[in-house]
């Protein structure tokens, strides 16, 4: 069974959206198994303000996560990758052995209690069922602050090395650029 790939964009940043969506099939990935997703635009406000009428920025991709991308994943019945458009990815994520049902591959920085960037999860289609079935539970938070919740709360966090880095971007979430910045955690076969 191919697990899908779910690319997050905004309108906006479609054309980052179609790079990472190369950059996977560079890597091999099925085009087929690829999907990109438009969700919730901070610059447009008519994408959500019906649903979510007072939404702040440190919640939009959470909401996004949700009414996207999760009910996609559960429709599919399969494992998926959640990735965000800014994403570049070094190494076919399906060639790394999953040791728990939530597996964090891209991220910036691994700190003891919290984790920096969302850019590349793997969900095992059981914890996507599992978060589906109880989506309504969940508070509205950062999207990487969800991950490791989930994670840890239900101790399926497997996180190791980063095989992402990022495309120099501006970010709305911290009004400000985000750099690529060097990665301690970065991961790449030198072989």
């Amino acid at each position: 069974m191919d697990d899908l790939y779910f690319i997050l964009t905004i309108e906006s940043n479609i054309h980052n959206a179609y790079r990472l969506k190369k950059n996977l099939l560079d890597l091999n990935i099925l085009e087929k198994n690829i999907i990109i997703v438009l969700g919730y635009s901070l610059t447009n406000p008519e994408t959500y303000i019906d649903k979510y009428p007072n939404m702040k920025k440190s919640k939009i991709v959470f909401h996004n996560f949700m009414d996207f991308i999760l009910p996609k994943m559960y429709e599919s019945k399969k494992n998926c990758y959640y990735l965000e458009d800014h994403t570049i990815v070094y190494e076919n994520p399906g060639k790394f052995e999953k040791k728990n049902k939530l597996v964090w591959l891209g991220f910036m920085r691994k700190l003891s209690h919290y984790i920096v960037g969302a850019h590349l999860v793997y969900l095992d289609k059981e914890l996507i069922e599992e978060l589906y079935e109880n989506k309504d539970i969940y508070r509205p938070t950062q999207i990487d602050r969800f991950f490791r919740k989930i994670g840890m709360e239900k101790n399926y966090l497997h996180i190791d090395k980063s095989i992402t880095k990022i495309v120099e971007h501006y970010s709305f979430s911290i009004n400000k650029v985000r750099r690529n910045i060097h990665n301690k955690y970065f991961y790449l076969n030198h072989n």
